[in-house]
């Protein structure tokens, strides 16, 4: 039998079946009570680079995971021998739902990016305008969970049914609604230059897989933030549709070429985009442009979306061992004002080069040929 989460260790570790039944206040004092992340906690203020409004976070207790890639790191992630999400090392469960095998479940991350203030100080911060006093850095809160995808460790969205996949999305929806619609008036979300985000609180999404692209085990998870600070991505979304007059979402299904269309899935499509700025780069749209979120969706478009999901991440595990690369592969989440909703599926086909740090990408694939080979290996 492979590695995995029992429902024995489950127990012993479960705080709460459905996330939706914790008021914020009860979700500040799990964080808050949970005495493994108390020796990892960030720095909890924020810089802003002037040149383009990135975000930096700092947190150096996650240098000190013991899971990050040292000076010889495994040469895939596959090699690891010992789960610590299988044999319980990990924090308290907040949200559990079976799958056809196992379950899926949601935790607070053990290094997390931001923490939860107490209510005196979160209260003082807001009136302050978030300003951290002498510097030129704002102070950052807010929440980092973990949700695994799977309690057996050889499953990921490439390899379950979709029945399952479906869950787990809506599992994340649920999550997602609640940090939004519930916990978002904690949550007020200035920018650099002072204008106010017009959504409480920002829910940032990721997944991460393999060690070189910072997934730092190998047990299959997502990644779910939310707090005050808006990412570069976020804001160019909404600068674009304020320049435009329509969501990003809307524009490339209008503007990109069909012929790079790599599936249709009804509600939802996968493509990709013209402007590909790594070999296979792909991208997953919501075709009902005026949904902004995961909770919006209906249940046929949460099911079309984790179908796009297990497909082209089945891909990416396909088409880099075949090229010589490491299955290593990131995924983001665009969502909220001037987004529409849309996801980025990003091998690391291509590492980064100095060129690109200037902003000058030169890509090594034409992105043509790359639908086509992803609509092939899609076919397999």
């Amino acid at each position: 039998m492979s590695q995995q989460l029992d429902r024995k260790t489950l127990k012993v570790l479960l705080q709460a079946e459905d996330v939706a039944d914790l008021s914020f206040h009860e979700l500040v004092l799990l964080f808050q009570e949970e005495e493994s992340i108390s020796s990892f906690l960030p720095e909890g203020i924020v810089q802003v680079d002037p040149r383009n409004g990135d975000m930096i976070l700092y947190n150096s207790s996650r240098g000190r995971r013991p899971h990050d890639p040292r000076l010889k790191p495994s040469r895939t992630m596959e090699k690891e021998t010992e789960c610590a999400i299988c044999r319980g090392k990990t924090t308290g469960i907040i949200d559990v739902a079976d799958l056809s095998e196992g379950f899926t479940f949601i935790n607070k991350n053990l290094f997390p990016i931001m923490y939860p203030l107490h209510t005196d100080v979160l209260n003082q911060q807001i009136n302050d305008g978030n300003q951290a006093p002498g510097m030129q850095a704002r102070s950052s809160y807010g929440f980092h969970f973990i949700q695994w995808t799977s309690s057996q460790h050889d499953k990921d969205w490439q390899n379950m049914p979709l029945a399952d996949c479906a869950i787990v999305m809506k599992r994340l929806a649920v999550l997602e609604r609640e940090l939004i619609t519930e916990y978002g008036t904690f949550m007020p979300v200035p920018t650099p230059h002072g204008e106010q985000f017009n959504q409480r609180g920002c829910v940032l999404i990721i997944k991460n897989y393999g060690r070189q692209v910072g997934a730092s085990l190998s047990h299959g998870h997502q990644q779910i933030a939310f707090g005050n600070v808006i990412p570069r991505r976020m804001r160019d979304n909404m600068r674009f549709e304020r320049e435009e007059s329509e969501s990003f979402s809307a524009y490339l299904l209008r503007e990109n070429p069909t012929e790079l269309v790599v599936k249709d899935y009804g509600s939802a499509v996968l493509l990709v985009p013209y402007f590909m700025r790594r070999p296979y780069d792909m991208m997953l749209l919501v075709k009902d442009t005026s949904k902004m979120y995961l909770h919006e969706l209906t249940d046929t478009e949460i099911a079309a979306v984790a179908e796009v999901w297990h497909d082209a991440i089945k891909a990416i595990h396909m088409i880099l061992p075949e090229i010589g690369k490491e299955i290593a592969f990131n995924v983001t989440t665009s969502n909220g004002p001037g987004a529409g909703l849309y996801f980025e599926f990003l091998p690391l086909s291509q590492f980064i080069g100095g060129f690109e740090h200037l902003g000058l990408v030169v890509c090594q694939e034409i992105p043509e040929r790359a639908a086509i080979r992803m609509r092939n290996f899609l076919g397999k």
